[in-house]
């Protein structure tokens, strides 16, 4: 059957943003520096530059990517769409550069090892800056989420495991390798130390918001441990358990397995979180453990009422996909908490792109109980994006608490 009929609308965009102002000039200068480094190399590459085929294929698809990004920068709707994508040219170019100057001036994996010491300066340096302020607490949790999220990422790039047995100096491949660690870790860098930068810049007044996410972030893990209660244990073998009535196991019992799943898997891990060091990334974990939780919770509440949420045919699934993009449009007109809607719906709703993608791969070929197994992420968005604006109301009013 076919199963573009099916995608009757765009699925909705929900870009990701973020409560400061990201200036043009940041982002040209990320784009300039990928810029550099593909007038650097002979792209794309021949078999006289590059004799070894792989090699080649993996350096010209790098290339290629990077071009990509470069072109797309002006499509993202938000500035930090398009810091995004100038970050990722920035990244492939570096390590095009850098595996092309291991073949052609000898780059070794040695003179790049040299260069961790400075990228771990240049994190204990941010950090050294860096501390919990904020004129409004809800904007300024989203703030520093983004904040720790880039150094430790830029920590984990920079103390990243070897990809691949390496001998003697190694490879283009593994200069590459270890080139793109370091250039992401180089990014998340720049990103972090921007953001708090543009963010303190921004601010009426400053007060520490460091006790205040302390104690919001143990409010909300008395939350979760009190909704825990409901869930079911991390893998669920018989879906049709988890509800008090006689039920085949429909796409919207399969869903409901998956969201207790989910809903567990975040619940341990936002419980888990609390180590004094991101604590606003605890905040938005365990916003993100309350969203899934509720989303189960209601879900559960709507097939023990009698809804089966079942896929019988193909309008049926149209039906689900249609749901789904009401409940991403109606947490858009969420009244509180907006900051925190708009920095987590994004999680959720890009599910519903996802599933439209591999329906349109498997169009034409596939049956109809395989596009109802595929329609259990639209359950799941629908009931995800339902969860996010009570759940960000909740929290900001934790946040907003003295």
């Amino acid at each position: 059957m076919g199963s573009t009929v099916l995608l009757i609308t765009h699925p909705p965009t929900v870009p990701e943003t973020l409560p400061i102002e990201i200036e043009t000039s940041f982002v040209d200068e990320q784009r300039s520096m990928a810029e550099s480094d593909l007038a650097a190399v002979p792209a794309p590459f021949d078999r006289e530059e590059i004799p070894n085929g792989v090699i080649r294929a993996r350096l010209n698809d790098t290339y290629e990517s990077a071009t990509d990004s470069i072109d797309r920068i002006g499509e993202a709707e938000t500035p930090y769409g398009r810091l995004g994508r100038a970050n990722s040219a920035r990244v492939d170019a570096h390590q095009v550069r850098a595996a092309w100057r291991a073949i052609a001036e000898d780059l070794t994996l040695s003179d790049l090892e040299a260069e961790a010491a400075a990228i771990e300066d240049a994190i204990d340096e941010v950090l050294a800056q860096w501390s919990y302020v904020g004129d409004d607490p809800v904007r300024a949790v989203v703030v520093h989420e983004e904040i720790e999220t880039e150094i430790q990422a830029a920590r984990n790039w920079v103390s990243a495991e070897p990809r691949r047995t390496s001998r003697d100096e190694g490879t283009a491949l593994d200069v590459a390798d270890l080139a793109e660690d370091h250039e992401r870790a180089r990014t998340s860098v720049a990103v972090a130390s921007y953001v708090f930068d543009r963010f303190q810049t921004s601010l009426d007044a400053t007060a520490e918001q460091r006790s205040r996410f302390e104690a919001a972030g143990a409010e909300l893990r008395e939350q979760i441990r009190a909704r825990m209660g409901s869930l079911p244990a991390e893998d669920v073998d018989n879906p049709t358990a988890l509800v008090d009535r006689d039920v085949a196991e429909t796409t919207g019992v399969r869903a409901l397995a998956s969201l207790g799943s989910e809903a567990r898997y975040h619940a341990d891990d936002a419980l888990e979180a609390d180590d004094g060091q991101t604590l606003a990334s605890s905040i938005l974990g365990a916003a993100d453990a309350l969203v899934n939780t509720r989303a189960f919770n209601t879900l559960r509440e709507r097939i023990d009422g009698g809804d089966d949420v079942s896929v019988e045919s193909v309008a049926d699934v149209a039906q689900l996909r249609a749901d789904a993009v009401d409940a991403v449009e109606q947490a858009r007109t969420a009244d509180r908490g907006e900051l925190l809607v708009r920095a987590m719906l994004p999680w959720y709703a890009n599910e519903i792109r996802w599933t439209d993608d591999q329906l349109e791969r498997e169009s034409g070929s596939v049956t109809l109980d395989s596009v109802s197994f595929d329609a259990i992420d639209y359950v799941v968005a629908a009931e995800t994006c339902r969860a996010v604006a009570p759940v960000s109301a909740d929290v900001a009013t934790t946040l907003q608490d003295p």
